[in-house]
This record gives structure tokens, C-alpha cells and sequence, in this order.
């Protein structure tokens, strides 16, 4: 009997088969995929406190900036001295697991979980490795699978209440301004979210999140911009951008995506499941010592990864909610980018601007623009 069983290989899990391993808990890690980090489902942009984290080699790019078009085809040039880091999401992946099983973590690939169930006396996991169905138990079950977590459905979780669709391709169109990020936003690049080119080197992953529509459509206006480009390999997903109410159970817990922890506003979920796996960490860690695995012991998880980053995920879900009702209005993201230009806000953005943490520039350019409110809340 393991102490631990963790579904799913992605940066949470292998986090936190690393953090238990290395502290001599003996942890399962189930992996559905034959390889790790396999499919891609993510366009790696991090901020350097991920590296913090994890050692990685698996940086392709650093970033600085973005030029952010609207439905007027002007844009907004942002800037900081922060560098953002454009990575291989595969290699990242690869570099978390090789930490989990250096650790001495039981990593299984292609072991898909079929079912799950936790009683009084433990947990259990159902799931076929290699063809073969096979079954282990452990102490505590932990749900690291992702959108579609099967963990979560097992074990009789809510399911997330938001999720944004997304297309990706690699292109292979080379940006020669590979120091920024290109965002856009208007009815004819997304409904909902925001389309993107990220300069990736001798590539551009370019891309689109919507909301309860198709993406390709979508997609295929911002591919339009870079007319001489050809699809290179494609990937898409669902990103849950909105937590589950309760993220615990008896004997049990999700983490990063499985949980709906992602930035509601970027999407990105590696620093958020790093975080959420740091804290599942500590307070398995505080269960195993009072021997009680019970779901009251098991909510001091949710309360550890929320004091950390939940008012950050609350306030920018709300920014999101604001967003997405204004997302296909032209007129009114026009009369949004009159508002921003400025030579005072643009320098505000610039020094306050946190890939991880933006909701205070979002604060701090509604003070001083309260039209904004105003556009936000009433559609203008």
C-alpha cells in the first residue's frame, strides 16, 4: 500500500510526488500518456518564479513585453523590466517528473485511471496500465489529471463552471520582434477571451481561447495575420478558469487544472498548480501526523493554496466575468484603448505589471480612469 496515489504528470503532480517522495512518503504516480508532456496543451509562458521551483532547461525564449490590438487595429505597446519566459512545455513537464522520480516517486506512464474510491480505511485507484487493469490503495487519493480529471469524477466533485475552448498551432512564421508578446482582442479574434502570437524562437505559437463557441473560426482571422505560415503541429484544450468550491474530500484533494486553480484572466496554470501542489504538500504532510485523513483535515488544503493565491484568482475572475460580456463590443474595447493610451497609464501598467498577480494594475488603472468602471460594468 502506497501512502500516496497522484493522477496525472503534469507540473502539479510531479511537484508534489517530488515535495512527498523527498520526504520519504511513498508515492504512485499514475500518467495516462505514453510519454510525459505529451500532447502539448500549453503555450509555456511562465514568469521566473516558476524556475524557483523547479530547475529546467527547458527555455526556448524570454520575453518582455506585449503589444496588445483592438478591434481598431491600433495597439497598446506594454513593457517591464521583469522578463517573461517562453518554454518547451514538454521538456518543463519531463524536468518536473525527473525530479519526482530522482526523489524516488513510482512513476507509471501510460496507466490511465479508470475509477477511483475512498472509504473510512483508504483510498483506492482503479486504472490500466500497458492493457492490464490493476488496482493499488494508498492513504490519499490526489487528483493531478487536468480539465477532464477523472479523479474528480470519481470521487463525486463538482464539475469546473467555467472553461474556455482553445486552438494552438506551431508556425512556422518567425516573429522578428521575438521581445513581445501579441495579443488581440474584438469581435473577430475571440469571444469571450483573446487570440495570441508568442514568439517562440525560429517559431510562433499562435492561438485563441473562446467562450461556448468554436474556436477555429476564431483562429483563423489571427492566422490570417501571418499569411506566410504553416501549421507545424496543432494542440488544443479545455482550461478550467474558475475554481471548484471545494477542492478537498475525504482522503483526497485536486490540484492545478483539476481544481479550476488557473488565472482566470491568462489562463496559465503552471505557477497556480506549482502553488496548489506546495500547499497539498504541507497539509498531507500535517495529516500523516495526526493519522487523520478525514475531510476536516483534508480542507486545511484549501485553506493553505487560497490564503496564498486565492484574492488574487477571486478578483481577476471577476475582471474575466467583466471581460467576457464586453469581449465581441468594438465600440466599446475602441473607447477602452482611447481611455488606456496614455503616456501616465501605459508607464502605470509598465511598473506594476505581474503575469502572476495583475490585478493590481487593474486596480490601480481604474482610479485613475473611473470610466472604465463605467465600460466594465454597464457596457459603457
Amino acid at each position: 500500500m502506497y501512502d500516496v496515489i497522484v493522477s496525472g504528470a503534469g507540473p502539479s503532480g510531479s511537484y508534489l510526488s517530488y515535495l512527498l517522495s523527498k520526504n520519504g512518503y511513498k508515492v504512485l504516480q499514475l500518467e495516462e500518456h505514453k510519454e510525459i508532456g505529451k500532447p502539448v496543451e500549453c503555450t509555456g509562458l511562465v514568469s521566473e518564479r516558476v524556475f524557483k521551483y523547479v530547475k529546467s532547461n527547458s527555455i526556448v525564449n524570454e520575453v518582455h513585453g506585449a503589444n496588445v490590438f483592438f478591434p481598431n487595429g491600433k495597439s497598446i505597446h506594454i513593457a517591464k523590466g521583469d522578463k517573461t519566459i517562453v518554454m518547451y512545455r514538454d521538456d518543463f513537464d519531463k524536468d518536473v517528473s525527473a525530479m519526482a522520480i530522482g526523489a524516488g516517486s513510482d512513476t507509471r506512464i501510460n496507466s490511465r485511471v479508470l475509477d477511483a474510491k475512498v472509504n473510512d480505511s483508504f483510498g483506492e485507484v482503479k486504472y490500466r496500465e500497458n492493457g492490464k487493469i490493476k488496482y493499488e490503495r494508498a492513504s490519499v487519493i490526489v487528483g493531478a489529471d487536468g480539465a477532464t480529471s477523472r479523479i474528480r469524477s470519481s470521487l463525486n466533485y463538482e464539475r469546473p463552471q467555467k472553461l474556455i475552448s482553445t486552438y494552438q498551432v506551431d508556425s512556422s512564421f518567425k516573429l522578428e520582434d521575438q521581445d513581445d508578446v501579441n495579443v488581440f482582442i474584438g469581435s473577430e479574434n475571440s469571444k469571450g477571451f483573446f487570440g495570441w502570437a508568442v514568439p517562440s524562437g525560429e517559431i510562433t505559437r499562435i492561438g485563441v481561447g473562446v467562450d461556448h463557441v468554436t474556436a477555429i473560426k476564431y483562429f483563423k482571422n489571427i492566422n490570417a495575420k501571418f499569411n506566410r505560415s504553416q501549421v507545424l503541429g496543432i494542440n488544443s484544450g479545455p482550461i478550467p478558469i474558475k475554481h471548484l468550491k471545494k477542492t478537498y474530500g475525504n482522503r483526497s484533494m485536486l490540484l492545478g487544472d483539476a481544481a479550476g486553480i488557473v488565472k482566470p484572466l491568462s489562463g496559465g496554470g503552471i505557477y497556480t498548480g506549482i502553488i496548489s501542489a506546495k500547499n497539498a504538500y504541507t497539509a498531507i504532510d500535517r495529516a500523516f501526523k495526526k493519522a487523520d485523513f478525514s475531510e476536516k483535515t483534508m480542507k486545511e488544503y484549501q485553506k493553505l493554496w487560497k490564503h496564498e493565491i486565492g484574492k488574487e484568482l477571486y478578483i481577476d475572475s471577476k475582471i474575466q466575468k467583466y471581460f467576457s460580456n464586453i469581449s465581441t463590443n468594438d465600440e466599446l474595447l475602441n473607447k477602452m484603448y482611447n481611455a488606456i493610451n496614455t503616456e501616465y497609464i501605459i508607464k502605470r501598467i509598465n511598473s506594476l505589471g505581474d503575469i502572476d498577480y495583475p490585478a493590481k494594475v487593474v486596480f490601480s488603472i481604474l482610479i485613475r480612469k473611473p470610466q472604465l468602471i463605467k465600460y466594465f460594468l454597464f457596457g459603457g
